[in-house]
């Protein structure tokens, strides 16, 4: 007879091949296929699912056999399936369901992380070329959350009137790890009579940011390739507003970046840093929300910890460094007073806001 911790093992083994079901129904459109034609009163077929998935209803049967018997849709004993209102609500807007599709990805870098993980392995961690198709997910991920947020809410909540100052205009304005430019962009047209930089160590990242630019077709955006570790001599004093959006805790030296950030800024100038929420005490992560919490650890095991762990001297932060550690470094970079702010809109980060 299996024993409770067996069956919770089986429990977690059926989560993760659930999930990576999931994530290819995510792809292929399953789920908003099955959410679509099914209801509580009308039980589908599998070929009625694939036929508006476009996909062969053999793999489709198949599919929808292994989430029923997960419990995550309905089934009945003509083998129909459908989905109740509250699981087609959460299919169809939980940001979870995005998140799943990291697992395929990560799985990409399984021999290459073993290795790093080895004493006597000299490899010590992973570098970004190596995540073929992670941060096209990354942007997607963050993207619907920031359009919606970023404006109307996170900007509001900073406070010390940057908002008003930015419609204003005049002020100079710049994104650390900016990725494809998401932030810039957002930024670039609600204020268009402010300047926004948006900075990326990465080349690809910043030829996306470039055509992303192109295809806004803002005129106060601009993007430079560069470390954030090395920021140019000329830029001193230079910007009003810096802002960095889940990009600190990869990066291998943080500290030197945040020195160059406090740099950079104006006297009277503000950074705001948006970082995975988090209490530096992994006994109270557990407390606090352990299902949560062991995703981004998991993350961080995969991602964020072997690239920020990729040099000599690096600081291996990890995903889940939290606000003990965060707020150190912050101060140690010269900011006095930085605040902590957990909006209900963001519930899985934290915000910092500091002044210069």
């Amino acid at each position: 007879m299996s024993s409770d911790y067996d069956r919770q093992l089986l429990t977690y083994l059926t989560g993760g091949m659930a999930s990576l079901a999931l994530a290819l129904g995510k792809k292929l459109g399953l789920i908003e296929a099955l959410c679509e034609v099914s209801s509580p009163s009308h039980h589908v077929t599998p070929d009625e699912v694939a036929e508006k998935a476009k996909c062969k209803p053999r793999y489709v049967r198949e599919w929808l056999a292994c989430l029923a018997c997960a419990n995550l849709f309905q089934v009945d004993d003509e083998e129909r399936f459908w989905v109740t209102e509250e699981q087609k609500k959460s299919l169809l807007n939980c940001p979870w369901i995005a998140n799943m599709g990291f697992i395929p990805l990560f799985a990409d870098v399984r021999d290459k992380l073993e290795d790093a993980f080895r004493a006597e392995n000299p490899r010590l961690g992973l570098d970004y070329s190596d995540y073929s198709k992670f941060y096209e997910l990354m942007a997607g991920i963050s993207e619907a959350r920031h359009r919606e947020f970023l404006i109307p809410n996170v900007v509001p909540d900073l406070g010390h009137g940057i908002g008003d100052r930015l419609v204003a205009g005049g002020m100079k304005c710049l994104d650390i790890g900016c990725g494809n430019g998401l932030h810039v962009q957002i930024f670039a047209h609600a204020y268009p009579k402010s300047e926004f930089i948006g900075l990326d160590l990465v080349e690809e990242a910043i030829k996306s940011a470039n055509e992303h630019k192109e295809e806004e077709g803002t005129k106060n955006s601009s993007y430079v390739c560069c470390d954030a570790t090395k920021l140019p001599d000329e830029w001193s004093n230079t910007f009003d507003f810096v802002t960095i959006f889940d990009a600190c805790h990869d990066q291998t030296r943080p500290d030197l970046s945040i020195r160059e950030i406090h740099r950079v800024l104006k006297p009277g100038g503000y950074f705001a840093m948006v970082e995975i929420k988090g209490s530096s005490s992994v006994a109270e992560d557990k407390r606090d929300d352990g299902l949560r919490c062991a995703m981004f650890y998991a993350c961080s095991v995969f991602h964020c910890l072997p690239v920020g762990s990729n040099k000599e001297g690096a600081l291996c932060l990890g995903t889940m460094w939290g606000k003990e550690k965060q707020m150190a470094l912050l101060k140690s970079a010269g900011f006095a007073n930085p605040v902590a702010i957990n909006p209900p809109y963001y519930s899985v980060n934290t915000i910092y806001v500091c002044e210069k």
